[in-house]
């Protein structure tokens, strides 16, 4: 007789060689003979994510210009566009009936007491008219900067709301002022509520080089 073994064979006095009792493959080697993919090295982005976007948030383009910038800008550019107009056709028309104004100015009664001149009046009327329209050609000029998202308009906006809030409390029983109230409370909410501060932050960082981005 032979003493050499079967391959398979048990060799004499030694143990059994193992056997996988759930009839799974080798380790590496997935169920249908391939060779299993290696796990991706430390540091390595797992299959299928893009690197240098882990943990990227996936709700919209971040770069998107908030609503509430939008309706802070047309707020600011509709009110200050008609105050504008206000302001021009105020000067204008006391340029043009000057000496009608000047005849209803003196005959009110007790002017001659005010110890000023109706000239003196109407003039100060047409400065005003003047100081107010250029204001409002700011203001509406900072509208549309607000829009093409500079910061530095925001904050010069914000500053001329608040200003605007005061003067309209000052007139606060006509109707004209009550709006004009509600529209500069409006627009500093606004520039500071709905992701408008980050928005602005992001144009900021991304000007200065080297400057990281949250």
């Amino acid at each position: 007789m032979s003493d050499t073994n079967n391959p398979g064979d048990t060799p004499a006095g030694g143990p059994p060689p193992p056997q996988n009792p759930y009839g799974q493959p080798p380790a590496g080697q997935d169920p249908y003979g391939q060779p299993a993919a290696p796990a991706p090295a430390y540091g390595q982005p797992a299959y299928g994510q893009q690197p240098g976007y882990a943990g990227a948030p996936t709700g919209g383009d971040p770069d998107k210009r908030p609503g509430t910038v939008t309706a802070a800008g047309i707020i600011t550019i509709i009110f200050s566009g008609l105050s504008l107009l206000l302001s021009v056709l105020g000067a204008v028309a006391l340029l043009v009936a000057k000496d009608e104004v000047l005849d209803a100015i003196e005959s009110e009664p007790g002017f001659e007491d005010a110890g000023i001149s109706a000239d003196t009046f109407v003039d100060a009327g047409v400065a005003i008219c003047v100081i107010f329209a250029l204001w409002c050609l700011i203001a509406l000029i900072l509208g549309f900067l607000v829009l093409r998202r500079s910061n530095a308009a925001r904050i010069t906006l914000v500053v001329s709301s608040a200003v605007t809030a005061l003067v309209s409390l000052i007139g606060i029983g006509s109707g004209v002022s009550a709006l004009t109230l509600i529209a500069a409370i409006a627009v500093i909410v606004l520039l500071f509520t709905g992701g408008a501060g980050d928005w602005f932050k992001r144009k900021n960082a991304a000007a200065v080089p080297g400057m990281q981005q949250y």
